[in-house]
């Protein structure tokens, strides 16, 4: 029999985060998931966070040096950015192991948005699509080649948070978890370790729309246009920098923009039946950490989550040690 490797993956719209663990270690990755499809021979360096892939007859630039415009907007993941970034991070974390995929098993968790996961067929559909059609994945990453198959993957819904990779804290109270993430913010009540169905929803309030907000904004009350790259730079530094030099009333209005986000994201929460009563709240995603100013105002005694950008694939991983009685 061979060995099992569990590696678990969540690809969202603004990041691929994932984690193999083999023989009680514990390896990590994370890149931006951004993809370039590039036409010419490519003879650069690559930095850490990026990767030069071939697949299916195509060369492709993924992560970190992609421009931001590269972005994936789209609701679905059953797209190729998602697949491509996923077996990235499968042949990554393999490569930093050292682990020969042919001569273990590999156990695979993946997120799939929740609005998928409650409908059986679409997530059948969604799992055909990222195990490739049961047919050997075949690709290259930064000139090493990589051949594996994926079977019986599990597909997680997002917005799990901590719950199951802090099962202590997680038992026997009730708790909400809010996870804000690139594009979407994605709710899930959760009564001891067992989901409420019902509670799980979604709306399209990530971080990615708060861009867009700010660069509209900007755009209509200081007359300077910005793209993608100056967009990512300026929602993280707070403010807005023109021709070397601070714009003073742009981080009240950024911070303004930010909170009437935020708002926007509970009253959907409550629009939808959340009432935020006898309940532990728990804010995850990279968004708890662009918002963590607001979090705070609004709900002065809620959880956020550290290092919230890997606490659902953390939860994915202890899914499936469970699975696998690891």
């Amino acid at each position: 029999m061979k060995p099992k490797v569990l590696i678990a993956v969540d690809s969202g719209k603004y990041g691929t985060k994932a984690i193999l663990l083999h023989n009680n270690k514990e390896h990590y990755v994370y890149f931006r998931t951004k993809m370039q499809e590039v036409t010419t021979a490519l003879d650069i360096d690559v930095p850490a966070g990026s990767y030069v892939v071939k697949y299916n007859g195509k060369t492709y630039i993924i992560g970190n040096m992609v421009d931001e415009s590269f972005s994936s907007y789209d609701l679905s993941k059953e797209k190729d950015i998602h697949k491509l970034c996923i077996y990235v991070a499968i042949a990554e974390l393999l490569k930093q192991a050292n682990i020969n995929p042919s001569i273990v098993d590999l156990k695979v968790a993946v997120n799939i948005p929740i609005s998928a996961y409650k409908d059986a067929t679409t997530k059948k559909r969604y799992l055909e699509f990222i195990e490739n059609f049961n047919n050997p994945i075949m690709i290259e990453v930064n000139g090493v080649p990589f051949i594996f198959e994926l079977h019986n993957t599990i597909a997680v819904f997002e917005g799990v948070g901590a719950i199951f990779h802090d099962v202590k804290a997680s038992k026997n109270v009730n708790t909400t978890v809010i996870d804000i993430g690139g594009l979407n913010a994605t709710l899930c009540q959760f009564d001891s370790l067992t989901p409420n169905f019902d509670s799980m929803v979604v709306s399209n309030n990530g971080c990615n729309i708060l861009k867009g907000k700010i660069g509209r904004m900007i755009n209509e009350k200081f007359n300077v246009a910005v793209a993608s790259n100056d967009l990512e730079r300026i929602i993280h530094d707070g403010f807005l920098m023109s021709e070397g030099a601070i714009i003073s009333d742009s981080h009240h209005l950024i911070e303004q923009l930010k909170d009437a986000h935020f708002q926007e994201i509970i009253s959907f929460a409550k629009s939808r039946g959340y009432t935020f009563n006898n309940t532990n709240i728990c804010f995850c995603g990279g968004g708890a950490l662009l918002l963590h100013n607001c979090i705070k105002e609004y709900f002065p005694h809620a959880h956020i989550v550290v290092n919230p950008q890997f606490c659902n694939v953390k939860s994915f991983l202890s899914i499936l040690k469970i699975k696998n009685n690891l």
